[in-house]
């Protein structure tokens, strides 16, 4: 009976193996749910990064008017230091604060926003019902960074990592929509610091008809 089980996982294997070659199986990393069309959006100081299902970073997350779909929120501060620095290089080439890009001073607010405990961001999309809260501070457990935690967002995914957070939603308005961090409180400051107003990726999330 031993020897009937092996063959049958055996072939069950070589089955799983051909249809891996012609395609018909995926062999990609597991991917967290979510419903219709996903995308993985990356906040970090002061900006987004956005990616498909695969996680091939894209310049706008564009949808069909009608379609469902699922975001889920990895912040760049879950992930090691030098991974989230290399997202904050991406900052030091805009103007933000009435700073010129490559300022140093940026880099210098930026770092005092981090000594300050604004870690957090609260991501949105004009005209469209997402607001979502990241909660970085639970896995960074009062240090400035993360330690121990995935290595990279692909490991972060596959994982299913605590601080992914997820939205679903329809998109229903036809246009470019900008993505943004949204005011935490009625003096219209954000979670995330000195940059927050300058937190906005224009036009990022295009709804098709």
């Amino acid at each position: 009976m031993a020897t009937a089980a092996a063959l049958l996982a055996l072939t069950a294997l070589s089955v799983a193996a051909g249809l891996a070659f012609l395609g018909r199986l995926p062999l990609g990393f597991p991917q967290r749910a979510g419903s219709g069309t996903v995308f993985y959006v990356v906040p970090y100081h002061y900006g987004f990064a956005f990616y498909d299902r695969d996680l091939n970073e894209i310049e706008t997350v564009s949808v069909k008017a009608g379609e469902t779909v699922t975001l889920h929120i990895v912040p760049a501060h879950a992930l090691p230091e030098t991974v989230f620095r290399q997202y904050v290089e991406r900052s030091m080439k805009r103007a933000i604060g009435g700073l010129p890009a490559a300022d140093p001073a940026i880099r210098r607010k930026l770092q005092e926003d981090l000594d300050l405990g604004n870690v957090e961001h609260i991501v949105g999309i004009a005209a469209h019902p997402v607001y979502l809260a990241t909660d970085v501070a639970s896995v960074l457990r009062g240090r400035p960074f993360r330690e121990n935690g995935p290595a990279t967002l692909r490991e972060a995914v596959s994982q299913g990592d605590p601080s992914i957070k997820s939205v679903t939603f329809t998109a229903k308005k036809v246009g470019a929509f900008d993505v943004i961090c949204v005011d935490s409180g009625m003096d219209g400051a954000g979670t995330c610091g000195w940059g927050h107003t300058a937190m906005v990726a224009k036009g990022a999330f295009v709804v098709r008809p």
